[in-house]
């Protein structure tokens, strides 16, 4: 009979620089917090990163590897959560660290509230330079259903207007990292990543998982470093990028409809269809990587503002929930202005980077 731990944590590991996975295993196994297992999900990793994976000093410490074929990251997820056998399940990203003090704290303010799910603070690294990333301001033991319904929204989109008041922040909250979940609580409620799902994933997993938790908590305390590497999954080109957005977004629908949510909910769901657009934009139509003409890629961009959800979302997403920099680019759309579109677009994300 398997010995049970307090906590699992759960690395899936495709393509990372050795140097940034033996931080992040380093970072794990240098915890103040002794009482758990690593679970490392090999999603197909080549054969010189599965060596290093399968040679490295672990240090006695408690480890199962899992090799599978590549099946992408929402899949390797679930490969480590039906296999872990810890109270708590937490996630950690192969190119990321966390702090030494992560496993102690987080596991201490789960336990004295008794959380089902527990969101901690992160800190954005760009190479030796870090900004503090926490959707929450102050510590919160729970969320009452106002607050948790407010989490909800904050996840569908990120960065609304109507979060600019304490103790939440204006940062996001759908992420899979910095998070700890009851194992039991995900298991009774079927909690698992949609397989399939490339990007966004873990967003339209946290809203299942937020709106079916009852005790959900915040720390405010950063734990978590998550590195920023341009050629990373977030980041890379994709010829038709824009359809994987779209497959999250008829889960996000689904969830709105068979949840049976408010209007509000339907208005946040056009703002994700509008941001997932520019991101998209931004991330392909946009990239340097992109080796078409500028043309035809204006003519690509406008042709899918046409397809749905996103003509539906520009019809019908009203502005009162938008800053003026993001109505901008609504209008722009509206009439048709994409190579004006594509310009802002990029003027601002420099001016944003900045």
């Amino acid at each position: 009979m398997d010995t049970p731990v307090t906590l699992s944590v759960i690395v899936p590991v495709y393509s990372v620089e050795t140097g940034f996975l033996q931080e992040c295993f380093e970072s794990i196994l240098n915890q103040t917090f002794r009482d758990f297992e690593l679970i490392i999900v090999n999603d197909g990793a080549s054969a010189d990163l599965t060596d290093y994976i399968d040679s490295y000093d672990y240090r006695n410490a408690n480890v199962t590897i899992i090799r599978q074929e590549n099946k992408g990251v929402a899949n390797a997820r679930n490969t480590g959560l039906k296999a872990c056998r810890g109270k708590y399940v937490t996630f950690v990203d192969a190119d990321d660290t966390i702090e030494s003090k992560c496993f102690e704290e987080t596991v201490g303010f789960a336990e004295k509230n008794s959380l089902q799910v527990l969101m901690f603070g992160t800190y954005i690294v760009y190479g030796d330079r870090k900004k503090t990333f926490s959707p929450y301001l102050t510590d919160i033991d729970h969320f009452n259903e106002s607050k948790k319904e407010e989490l909800i929204l904050k996840c569908m989109v990120g960065i609304l207007p109507f979060y600019e008041c304490p103790p939440a922040s204006r940062d996001a909250s759908g992420s899979a990292w910095a998070k700890l979940y009851r194992r039991d609580f995900l298991t009774e409620n079927n909690l698992y990543y949609t397989d399939g799902l490339k990007r966004a994933e873990d967003m339209e997993y946290n809203l299942r998982v937020f709106d079916k938790a009852s005790n959900i908590g915040f720390l405010c305390s950063n734990y978590y470093n998550y590195r920023q590497i341009a050629d990373s999954a977030t980041h890379i080109y994709r010829d038709g990028g824009l359809s994987v957005f779209t497959d999250t977004l008829a889960y996000i629908r689904s969830f709105i409809t068979d949840s049976g949510k408010s209007e509000l909910y339907e208005q946040v769901y056009y703002m994700r269809c509008m941001f997932f657009y520019l991101e998209s934009m931004d991330m392909d139509y946009l990239n340097p990587n992109n080796p078409k003409p500028f043309k035809v890629r204006i003519r690509e961009l406008a042709k899918a503002a046409e397809g749905e959800p996103y003509r539906e979302a520009f019809d019908n997403l009203r502005g009162d929930h938008l800053t003026f920099a993001r109505r901008i680019p609504l209008f722009l759309i509206r009439h048709g202005l994409f190579a004006t579109l594509a310009l802002f677009y990029s003027v601002y994300r420099k001016m944003n980077n900045g």
